[in-house]
């Protein structure tokens, strides 16, 4: 038997107890997620099973799998997911750039500053964002914002010239070009591979948040942290549509309501969040360059146009839409 068919079967038969649970009157789901279970992406997780499970009366419970305990990376969910080896998984969504270019968006360089401006360009893409995940076989449950993406360094980055050579983990292949560009070594990481990188010196640097560097302790190996800014991504949390279609009505207005709760929970609370990861990360001893040069951050900028540019190449006419609709409704928000 070879391993595509194992794969198969597996999925099968995991599609078989999620939806089992749907006859008998009653679900309990797996849910895997890459990051801790105090990341924000895992506190948000739970307060939708929690939600969930209060709604439902502990009819629908879910079952956390975090730090990729499944053995599944953001990068292996889309499909984990479509396939039924899971019934639903929050993924954060820059590694699926090679799966379709829209995943890309929400990592795009320095089009957004402020998780403010994230939730504008999300809300105007979100039914793109819908169209390609049907064609995986799945459905957006919610989606849940990172604080805007910083540098982690072992040494402080004062300017442009820091970048010279620096070893530095990115996500996606935006962000590797990016850097590339500004002088940078950087390689593509997935999550939980990067301490044992920093902690063998195979990485100086690491492109991440505040809060989530600080939910993995990388302030042991890089104590300083630089707001560049650079995007404010998130994980979409999907789920399954034979799944979803296996539910009943009620169940499925349940989990929708859970959902909305859980996405408007974790837009509301990331600006909280954030500078509570700032005093925590200056209690432990770090240096947090909180605002940077305006000019280094604009000729970082103007770098990162290509990047732009080739982006839309790859999406064509509805990331052109996206993109002037979102601009629009910045420029709107700004006169008010």
């Amino acid at each position: 038997m070879n391993s595509g068919t194992i794969r198969t079967l597996v999925a099968t038969v995991a599609l078989a107890f999620a939806t089992a649970g749907v006859h008998a009157g009653s679900v309990s789901w797996d849910m895997p997620n890459e990051y801790p279970a105090t990341s924000l992406q895992g506190e948000t997780d739970q307060f939708f099973s929690r939600r969930l499970a209060e709604l439902s009366d502990g009819d629908i419970t879910i079952t956390h799998h975090f730090g990729g305990a499944l053995g599944f990376r953001s990068r292996d969910q889309l499909d984990a997911v479509g396939d039924g080896a899971v019934p639903l998984a929050n993924t954060f969504i820059a590694p699926l750039g090679g799966m379709d270019p829209l995943f890309l968006l929400m990592s795009l360089p320095f089009l957004t500053s402020d998780p403010q401006e994230a939730k504008r360009l999300f809300d105007v893409a979100e039914p793109h964002f819908n169209t390609v995940l049907e064609r995986y076989n799945q459905r957006l449950l919610y989606s849940s914002p990172w604080a805007s993406s910083g540098l982690w360094s072992r040494k402080e980055l004062a300017d442009s010239q820091s970048f010279a050579g620096l070893k530095m983990r990115t996500y996606d292949a935006n962000s590797t070009e990016v850097f590339r560009t500004a002088g940078a070594s950087p390689v593509q990481l997935s999550w939980a591979d990067i301490v044992p990188q920093l902690s063998a010196g195979g990485i100086d640097g690491v492109l991440t948040s505040i809060e989530a560097g600080l939910s993995a302790s990388f302030n042991e190996y890089t104590p300083h942290f630089a707001a560049i800014n650079y995007d404010s991504t998130v994980n979409l949390a999907t789920i399954n549509l034979d799944v979803w279609n296996g539910l009943d009505d009620a169940q499925r207005a349940l989990v929708q309501q859970a959902a909305d709760e859980t996405a408007a929970h974790a837009w509301a609370n990331i600006a909280d969040a954030v500078a509570q990861s700032y005093e925590q990360g200056e209690a432990k001893g770090m240096t947090i360059q909180r605002e940077v040069d305006p000019a280094f951050r604009q000729q970082m900028a103007d770098n990162a146009q290509p990047v732009i540019d080739a982006w839309l190449k790859q999406v064509g006419e509805s990331g052109v839409q996206i993109l002037d609709a979102y601009r629009q409704g910045t420029s709107g928000a700004e006169s008010n």
